[in-house]
């Protein structure tokens, strides 16, 4: 019974300790081979372009109905996340639509809107005190030319997109939608 188990054991010593055969060497590639080996990707062929649009909210916006035109702001471009403090960004904005309204006729009105999140009450005083801070930029802006400005908010009581979708879920973007300032003038 020694001797198999004897024989057993030299044999896997001779295979693990013994000389080891050559193995099959592959074939030196040369760079003739590689590039053989190498396919090219067409980006005009492989690439396909993606139509944005569908993916971007304007961060303003503007409609003219009749001899009047509201130009829509997203809050999120003019205010921090729950302030009321207008952004240095926010201040060249509204210097270009400050322009626009030289030529008013009336008086311009900027109502601020909320979204719903939070008690009807904070985002009511939170809308307004974002208009009265429009307001007072654009005033600033125009100096003594400047017509009447009114400032008012709505909070949460005129969105323009729902906030959830059709499973009750939070829409962030329609969120967004409705955190808004509107400058609304006649003339311009």
């Amino acid at each position: 019974m020694t001797a198999p188990r004897s024989g057993a054991v030299a044999l896997a010593a001779l295979l693990v300790l013994g000389p080891a055969l050559p193995a099959a060497a592959d074939p030196e590639v040369g760079p003739a081979d590689l590039e053989r080996s190498v396919e090219a990707i067409d980006p005009d062929g492989s690439v396909e372009p993606i139509d944005l649009e569908n993916f971007i909210t304007p961060l303003e916006s503007e409609e003219v109905r009749g001899g009047t035109t509201t130009v829509t702001v997203s809050a999120d471009v003019l205010f921090e996340f729950d302030e009321a403090a207008l952004t240095g960004n926010a201040r060249q904005q509204l210097a270009d639509i400050a322009e626009r309204l030289r030529g008013a006729t009336g008086t311009v009105e900027v109502v601020g809107h909320s979204d719903g999140l939070g008690e009807d009450s904070y985002n009511q005083d939170l809308s307004e005190r974002r208009a009265e801070a429009v307001r007072d930029a654009l005033l600033d802006e125009l100096g003594a030319d400047a017509p009447e400005i009114e400032a008012s908010g709505r909070g949460s009581e005129e969105p323009v997109a729902e906030e959830t979708d059709d499973q009750g879920n939070d829409d962030p973007a329609g969120r967004a939608q409705n955190r808004r300032v509107e400058i609304v003038f006649e003339g311009g």
